[in-house]
């Protein structure tokens, strides 16, 4: 298993049992492996969901799993968790060697995202995915990505 953070993973996940993620001060978001963990995640609203998401691609080598929970973030309404998603996606295409195409339309569409990270944040989301596809050019072969990511420039 992968971690997310440097050190020693906790003692409990260690032993096999799950341990209770703690959303509010997200102290050990990083811990997260369980895809049903970010779906749940998602579907109250949780403002670290994109961290635990990241964790997730690092913890978790099942792209099948883990790539419908990237979608789920790239189509997120907070525009951080779209960012974190991407971040994600970048991550995957990193240490797995692939992606899908859903998440590669959704990355096209982000593209146009002008909308700020943050309030006040004068980043955008179309940054991040602007360099999300630098970086999938970089990570994964030509062959495996479509023509508009290979003559992609920003």
């Amino acid at each position: 298993m992968i971690y997310a953070a440097a050190g020693d993973p906790s003692p409990e996940r260690c032993g096999g049992e799950s341990v209770d993620l703690d959303w509010e001060r997200g102290s050990n978001l990083n811990l997260c492996d369980e895809p049903d963990d970010v779906d749940a995640a998602f579907d109250r609203g949780e403002e670290r969901v994109g961290v635990a998401l990241i964790a997730l691609v690092y913890n978790n080598p099942d792209t099948d799993a883990v790539l419908p929970k990237v979608a789920r973030g790239l189509r997120s309404p907070n525009p951080e968790t779209r960012r974190q998603s991407l971040l994600a996606l970048m991550h995957t295409a990193r240490l797995h060697g692939r992606v899908d195409a859903v998440t590669l339309e959704l990355v096209r569409g982000l593209l146009d995202d002008r909308i700020p990270i943050s309030v006040g944040s004068r980043y955008e989301v179309w940054g991040t995915a602007a360099q999300t596809v630098e970086d999938l050019r970089v990570f994964l072969p030509s062959e495996q990505l479509p023509a508009w990511v290979n003559e992609f420039t920003a």
